[in-house]
């Protein structure tokens, strides 16, 4: 008996009633197309510095022959004391590690710059000329050091790194990186700044330094940055005017960084105020309002450049010599310390000389 043989209670179905399974079709996700990753490209780098070696007395004869500059406008002054020099020369001596000295080399004439290390090679060049006193022993008294050691020491290897056909913004770059956690003065910081306002600035101080211009006919206390600062304040409030809030630091630095160019008319007035400054300066006539009875202070020197731009087109300079003059006595009636505080500067600011000139509107 086979299977067949047994009848089936259900229905037989004819073909075309029965339906053909279609599986449920999902529309399938286009894959993403895969983000295209920029890749990573350093621009604007700097050609591969040389490490070399110099001796000491090498190195000393170079700065002697002024084929070493130690006094870029960014560099600030020599701050370390007797104490800290005398440190480094016992690490030379001893064969300890110190940082090498950077320099930008300019292939035309192979003179070289400092960009960091100034103070090292002061220390250096006072060793090697036998003005340095030296400390062996803590409560020592001081002597010269021997002339053996001398010797050993002209001789010390000293390791400097050199960039070839630095830019002067390269240069101030390089000095702003390795100054990072160094303890410089706001103003030392604010002269390795690059920009348009920065230029204008050192342009000033160019004029101002140079042959023709203030020299050191009289002390304003230009050391550490602060002729900088100085020049930089009086800029600022002449291009924020009428917004005469005096700038500090923060503020500086900031302005400082700001992109857009100057117009050449402002460059013209800048340096017009500048020229007045130093004329009154370098008359005999009228020099006093600004030497004396005191040193000119800091804030003196930049509310004076602030009124004489304001009022050089209107006022003589007997006119400006009477205003300043006033306007220092005035200060210094009213406040014993002449520094940049709210206070002075607000007593300057509000003197008669300065409402009559800020009447004027100045285009930056």
């Amino acid at each position: 008996m086979s299977l067949s043989d047994f009848d089936s209670d259900l229905t037989d179905l004819p073909s075309s009633d029965e339906e053909e399974y279609i599986p449920t079709t999902t529309k399938k996700k286009k894959k993403a197309t895969p983000r295209t990753r920029t890749e990573y490209k350093i621009q604007n780098a700097l050609r591969p510095p040389r490490t070399t070696q110099y001796t000491a007395k090498s190195l000393y004869d170079q700065i002697v022959d002024d084929a070493i500059d130690l006094n870029p406008e960014y560099q600030r002054d020599v701050v370390w004391p007797e104490t800290k020099q005398s440190g480094l020369i016992d690490s030379i001596l001893r064969n300890y590690y110190i940082p090498p000295v950077i320099f930008g080399v300019d292939d035309g004439t192979e003179r070289r710059t400092c960009i960091d290390g100034k103070q090292r090679l002061t220390s250096v060049q006072m060793q090697t000329n036998k003005r340095y006193w030296y400390k062996d022993v803590p409560g020592a008294k001081r002597t010269l050091l021997p002339k053996a050691y001398m010797q050993a020491f002209a001789n010390k290897q000293i390791t400097c790194v050199e960039y070839d056909c630095l830019t002067d913004d390269q240069e101030r770059e390089i000095f702003q990186r390795v100054q990072l956690g160094v303890a410089l003065t706001p103003a030392e910081r604010m002269q390795a700044y690059v920009g348009p306002r920065a230029s204008l600035i050192r342009e000033v101080q160019s004029v101002v330094s140079g042959d023709d211009g203030i020299g050191h006919q009289f002390d304003w206390g230009r050391a550490r940055g602060r002729d900088f600062q100085c020049i930089a304040s009086i800029i600022y409030l002449i291009e924020r005017h009428p917004n005469n809030t005096f700038p500090g630091a923060a503020q500086l630095d900031k302005w400082l960084q700001t992109p857009h160019s100057i117009t050449s008319n402002f460059r013209t007035e800048v340096m017009d105020t500048i020229k007045t400054f130093i004329a009154l300066i370098r008359d005999k006539r009228y020099s006093a309002a600004i030497s004396k009875p005191n040193r000119v202070s800091p804030i003196e020197f930049t509310m004076i450049g602030i009124l004489i731009h304001f009022n050089r087109n209107r006022m003589s300079l007997m006119q400006l010599f009477s205003a300043i003059t006033k306007m220092r006595a005035d200060v210094r009636g009213k406040h014993a310390d002449i520094r940049a505080n709210t206070k002075v500067t607000r007593t300057m600011q509000t003197c008669k000389a300065m409402e009559k000139g800020t009447s004027q509107p100045r285009k930056s």
